[in-house]
């Protein structure tokens, strides 16, 4: 069933005003021991997802009252919006959403995956009423610091392909900036763009202690203001984390693939007890070819 027409079937036609007690339906009356503003302040302030599921299956009249819809997922991509329509998100994502016309707002609980550029996000803001994504993958968006933060309070593991993040007064944050508005993620996975690295990047980032507790952290598309040598000395400082880098030949020099060449010589006999060598690709090949016994050329990243 199409999201839209369950949403439909909660909705009720016809309930009666009172100071104390509330209708569920027209067929069937539902008793609160609580006076009317105190149900008006339970309805505008849900607490959690879980507690709005629950209130909305017991009595109708606080999703006529304030239509939202808890989903674990939300799906972008060239066929439009969906969702999963198990209890939690698998990636099959078959559950079609008709959410621009849609009467009511999502609650999301677990993942927000918009593969779809062109600003889908700005235009989809409207239409969330809360955002709990742990897990996020934002592909060619353009935000402001607000929208990002609307959408990213909860995410612990965010992949950011392209998307730029505006400040105050409409310019790209640096990469060290995102990660400072970003203190609660264990692992991040980022695409640089042409504007996002400053001298003070990689001085600042190998700074913040929040990074060091990195499960993972892979870095695409890495341009040569990047700072490789302050760099190399942080994941050798912290081999608990798992690194991912990639560098293309069109945006870099000879001398800094030079440097990035010989640490990566130097890792192939770093002793790493159990933890994973950092892959470093070059033109989507691996120059430390390891990954604790795994031959694949291409990392899944």
């Amino acid at each position: 069933m199409d999201i839209n027409e369950e949403v439909a079937a909660l909705a009720i036609t016809n309930h009666r005003k009172t100071p104390v007690f509330v209708h569920g339906s027209s067929k069937r009356q539902l008793y609160f021991a609580f006076p009317k503003f105190v149900m008006d302040y339970i309805l505008k302030n849900p607490k959690s997802w879980k507690l709005w599921k629950k209130l909305i299956q017991s009595c109708k009249w606080f999703f006529d009252k304030n239509s939202i819809v808890v989903i674990p997922c939300l799906h972008f991509k060239d066929d439009g919006f969906s969702t999963c329509s198990t209890q939690h998100c698998n990636f099959v994502s078959d559950r079609p959403i008709g959410l621009l016309s849609a009467p009511f707002k999502l609650w999301i609980t677990e993942n927000l995956d918009i593969e779809v550029g062109g600003g889908a996000v700005k235009h989809l803001i409207p239409r969330i009423y809360k955002c709990d994504a742990e897990d996020m993958n934002l592909v060619n968006q353009l935000l402001t610091v607000d929208e990002f933060a609307f959408l990213t309070h909860k995410v612990l593991d965010p992949m950011l392909d392209g998307t730029r993040i505006l400040d105050k007064n409409e310019k790209p944050l640096s990469f060290e900036k995102i990660l400072e508005r970003l203190p609660q993620i264990q692992s991040i996975s980022y695409y640089f763009m042409d504007d996002d690295v400053t001298l003070d990047t990689v001085k600042k980032i190998t700074e913040m202690e929040h990074v060091k507790k990195f499960s993972r952290m892979i870095l695409q598309n890495i341009p040569p203001n990047f700072d490789f040598d302050a760099f190399s000395k942080f994941m050798l400082e912290n081999k608990q984390i798992c690194f991912v880098l990639s560098f293309y030949d069109e945006t870099l020099t000879e001398e800094y693939m030079v440097k990035v060449q010989a640490f990566a010589e130097k890792l192939k006999t770093e002793y790493y007890g159990n933890h994973r060598r950092p892959a470093i690709y070059f033109n989507d090949i691996n120059l430390v070819n390891d990954n604790n016994g795994d031959e694949d050329d291409i990392v899944n990243l």
